[in-house]
């Protein structure tokens, strides 16, 4: 079971690597030494603060910089702490929070889970950033040089981080409990090295060649991708196949609540026919067929590949007599039966288009059920993100909610449940 989540800081949580690499050049600018180009900079994070000016002042002074004189030491401490200075002044001017990170962080909160921050930067700078975007009471623990004098990769830094939170809440976590979630190289090594799970972030500021070099045990994205997943990492049975290869594969799956919940409702409202829009690789529409022998899924799926594992999938579960598998458009697909209960969990721009039209496809009780109608948190708060792709999908999701409110042929029940729920059903005329 995964209880204490442990966070690498740049690159994880937070896009910082425009910040930095201005501070640097600000602290060379007023040394003296040519600045550096800002993407040389960013490639050279994650080490620490002294290793990313030793790294930028040899590229500034091509190799000429005197690092064993005395002078040169002298130097080197004073630009080292002029940078410290002056970052810890200017930390947030272009630094922001990844896609879904605060939804996270919240979520873990409201479940249970304690999280920390294991960095190489600077405590106070760290601790800084944190609060001015308005993450930190969400953190339970920042742990950083200043606090243990051995940095990662070392292991010795993470057992500490963990031995602190044991202080801190009398809890007796252990490897088996910790999963270390970072960027780079660095992050993954100490997390093998300890012997906890591990998750990289491919789209964050380090190598992503050296990243999946180290083998992390999952890959996202970015870290927010994991809110999926917290209710099957908490689960004390073994996990799935299906749900393995979705965190593998980055292939989503509707949440333990969301499914939960609608799994309840087929129970408790007798359905037994089930459109599903959206197969990805199966997992729903065999959660819902197996809860009756006579309850049968009609599913469709675009995505030739995930149409085939989930073709594999649902034959390997023996469930091929009741899960009838269709490639192809959902929005083009020609389907004349009628079902107790659609369920809409594909492309979410066009969650409007698949509900008009497989409205006439329910039976006279039927409802259509929409997932994903809170997107991370996004919906409610669309500060939590500053993608331009993602803004105009969550803007999408809005005018679909809207679309479902001023409906006249269907009232409509949203439920905060799982990443939001919603179950319209026809207005009795």
């Amino acid at each position: 079971m995964t209880d204490l989540y442990i966070f690498d800081l740049d690159g994880t949580l937070i896009d910082s690597g425009e910040d930095i690499a201005d501070c640097v050049n600000e602290a060379f600018s007023h040394f003296g030494y040519f600045r550096v180009e800002k993407e040389k900079l960013i490639a050279f994070l994650g080490d620490g603060a002294r290793a990313l000016i030793e790294r930028a002042l040899k590229e500034s002074t091509r190799g000429k910089f005197d690092f064993e004189s005395d002078f040169g030491k002298r130097k080197f401490d004073e630009l080292l702490n002029w940078y410290l200075e002056y970052y810890y002044e200017n930390p947030v001017k272009k630094t922001k929070l990844y896609a879904g990170i605060k939804e996270l962080l919240r979520t873990l909160k409201e479940k249970g889970k304690k999280t920390a921050v294991l960095t190489n930067k600077p405590g106070r700078i760290a601790k800084t950033i944190l609060e001015k975007l308005e993450v930190e009471k969400y953190i339970d623990l920042i742990v950083s040089p200043d606090d243990f004098a051995k940095k990662k990769p070392d292991p010795a830094a993470l057992a500490f981080t963990v031995e602190k939170i044991n202080e801190k809440f009398g809890s007796s976590f252990s490897k088996d409990s910790v999963i270390m979630i970072g960027d780079s190289n660095v992050d993954i090594e100490c997390g093998k090295a300890y012997g906890c799970k591990t998750v990289g972030c491919r789209s964050g500021i380090g190598d992503t060649e050296k990243l999946l070099a180290a083998r992390p045990d999952l890959s996202f994205a970015v870290a927010s991708e994991i809110e999926k997943f917290i209710d099957v990492l908490s689960e004390n049975s073994d996990i799935s196949e299906i749900q393995k290869f979705a965190m593998e594969n980055e292939v989503p799956i509707l949440q333990d609540e969301g499914s939960t919940f609608i799994c309840d409702y087929i129970l408790s409202h007798n359905v037994k026919t089930i459109l599903e829009i959206g197969t990805a690789i199966g997992f729903s529409s065999i959660r819902f067929a197996k809860l009756d022998p006579r309850i049968t899924v009609t599913t469709i799926e675009i995505d030739e590949k995930r149409y085939e594992t989930a073709k594999k999938n649902v034959a390997d579960e023996k469930l091929s007599d009741r899960i009838e598998l269709i490639l192809g458009n959902a929005l083009e697909t020609q389907i004349d039966k009628k079902f107790d209960l659609i369920f809409i969990d594909a492309a979410k721009a066009q969650y409007i288009k698949f509900f008009e039209k497989y409205k006439e496809n329910l039976t006279e009780n039927g409802v259509i059920v929409s997932d994903n109608l809170s997107f991370h948190g996004m919906v409610e708060d669309l500060s939590l993100t500053h993608n331009y792709s993602t803004i105009k999908l969550v803007k999408k999701i809005r005018k679909y909610i809207e679309f479902l409110k001023n409906n006249e042929e269907f009232e409509t029940e949203f439920f905060k449940i799982g990443d939001g729920v919603s179950v319209s059903r026809k207005v009795k005329k």
